[in-house]
């Protein structure tokens, strides 16, 4: 694999890396949703509401890029090398979900009582995984 193929792997891990910060506040409110609907309060739509929402969705962007960034970097590297065997593994949805499974499977075990947090860690798993896979090419 040529040098101007892997900068766009590691430029591709960079944007799903920021993507999963707010892919997981989604993943929160979806699972929040779906498991817990008596407890989902509804937002006002208030100009300091959306101000806080923004706020945190960028500070959640920064954070979740610092902590998802070698967890990405790591399952690039070993999915692009598994692909080089493996055609089936090369898939998109391949790689989707086994972002989800490796996002969400430890926090299944730790907190297995909180299925809202095992829907954001696997969401934004699989939304950081997808979009990492997006300019990994192989050479047949």
């Amino acid at each position: 694999m040529g040098q101007a193929s892997r900068r766009f792997r590691f430029a591709s891990v960079g944007l799903g890396a920021f993507a999963a910060g707010p892919a997981f506040l989604i993943g929160l409110g979806l699972g929040a949703l779906a498991w817990q609907p008596d407890r989902a309060i509804p937002l006002p739509h208030d100009s300091d509401v959306v101000t806080l929402l923004m706020a945190m969705v960028l500070a959640f962007s920064v954070v979740g890029a610092i902590i998802a960034f070698p967890l990405a970097t790591l399952g690039t590297v070993v999915l692009t090398e598994l692909g080089r065997d493996n055609h089936g593994s090369r898939l998109p949805v391949f790689w989707m979900l086994t972002g989800a499974f490796a996002a969400g499977m430890p926090v299944f075990f730790i907190a297995g009582d909180r299925p809202d947090l095992v829907a954001a860690f696997a969401f934004a798993g699989a939304v950081a995984a997808t979009i990492s896979r997006w300019r990994v090419r192989w050479e047949d």
